[in-house]
């Protein structure tokens, strides 16, 4: 009796399980390779960038499957639609993934990549059918969709992009918390976020700290760097250059209809702000100019911009309100274009300050804040 009631119990606990995850599709995720050898094994990875998350007891939560991998055999057989996969479904078995931003490398040629953003609750819950292909070329070197298009190199690839569906991440535990990442694209960052869950944008924010030393409250130092569209969710800031050992550079970013959303998490890299030169001729400096400083008021460091439109020696000073001069930033010749100088106020203390630019007859001051 006691063995029947085991049993019982078991069924209706099973029961209970897939029923919570019958919405949940079996392996939507099916990779394959082309112009290999015929029993040639590739190992396919996927590795987060940032947070995932997973279906469980009628919501997804935050956590998952952080990296995984699968191995193919031979080429892909495109007259099949069981091709290896990742599934998020746990009843259907491994290899397992979750809703999140992957890396998807190979083992035939490592450098070789792409990224997928699967962070949508839709996708997640099979609202539209989840199933897609990709498969990676040995002989053009690239990734492409099973219908031939080609995946660029480092592309962010879209679940609700490949569908055409639009992306719901409402359903996704404390996803603007967690949305953004700062991705290294060749030597710059590069942030990628995703749509607000509820705030109807019509355009996204992006700010930027930069810092020597690390901050607790990077918004409170942060300035925008950028306006994209309510489409767009990424931005890659050419105006830093990564560096192992650079200053903390801090970023996120804020929806925009007319107000403003709650800041995202914030993402960090290490790099120099680093804006010099040109070299397209529709891109001749006309002017010099001198620029405000950023970030401005600023502890114990800030950047100040300037352009150069001919051959010129440059004196560029910073003065304390007495006019007494600090530092000399600048002191050599300069060709046209974008400069950069980098005043650091460690020993000085708090208050307003002033910065000269000289070159030929022009001459301009502008004021900056140290704050500690």
């Amino acid at each position: 009796m006691k063995y029947l009631t085991f049993l019982f119990l078991t069924l209706i606990f099973s029961l209970n399980l897939i029923g919570q995850d019958q919405r949940i599709a079996d392996k939507q995720f099916m990779l394959g390779c082309t112009s290999v050898g015929t029993t040639e094994q590739v190992t396919h990875y996927i590795n987060a960038e940032g947070e995932v998350w997973q279906y469980s007891s009628g919501s997804f939560v935050t956590g998952g499957v952080y990296t995984n991998s699968l191995t193919t055999v031979g080429n892909a057989n495109f007259s099949s639609y069981d091709w290896p996969g990742f599934n998020f479904n746990w009843l259907y078995g491994p290899p397992y993934w979750s809703l999140g931003l992957y890396k998807v490398t190979n083992s035939k040629q490592t450098d070789k990549y792409f990224y997928l953003d699967a962070r949508d609750s839709d996708f997640g819950g099979a609202v539209y059918n989840p199933d897609f292909y990709i498969y990676f070329d040995n002989d053009e070197d690239a990734y492409y969709h099973r219908g031939g298009n080609e995946i660029s190199q480092g592309e962010v690839v879209r679940v609700w992009d490949i569908h055409d569906e639009s992306p719901n991440t409402s359903e996704l535990q404390n996803y603007w918390n967690n949305v953004l990442v700062v991705l290294t694209d060749q030597s710059n960052p590069r942030i990628v976020w995703g749509p607000h869950p509820t705030f109807q944008a019509t355009n996204y924010k992006v700010y930027r700290a930069v810092s020597t030393t690390p901050l607790n409250n990077p918004e409170l130092n942060a300035g925008l760097i950028a306006t994209v569209s309510s489409s767009t969710y990424e931005y890659k800031d050419t105006d830093i250059t990564l560096s192992t050992y650079g200053d903390y550079v801090y970023y996120f970013v804020k929806a925009y209809n007319g107000s403003y959303s709650s800041p995202s998490n914030i993402g960090e890299k290490r790099g120099y702000f680093y804006k010099e030169g040109i070299t397209e001729e529709s891109e001749k400096i006309r002017n010099y100019n001198l620029f405000q400083n950023y970030p401005n008021p600023f502890n114990p460091s800030t950047y100040i911009n300037y352009t150069v439109s001919e051959p010129s020696f440059i004196s560029l000073k910073v003065y304390d309100v007495l006019g007494n001069e600090i530092e000399e930033l600048v002191s050599e010749s300069k060709e046209p274009g974008n400069h950069s100088a980098k005043f650091t106020a460690a020993n000085l203390a708090s208050g307003i300050y002033f910065y000269t630019l000289r070159a030929k007859n022009y001459s301009h001051t502008k004021m900056m804040i140290l704050s500690k």
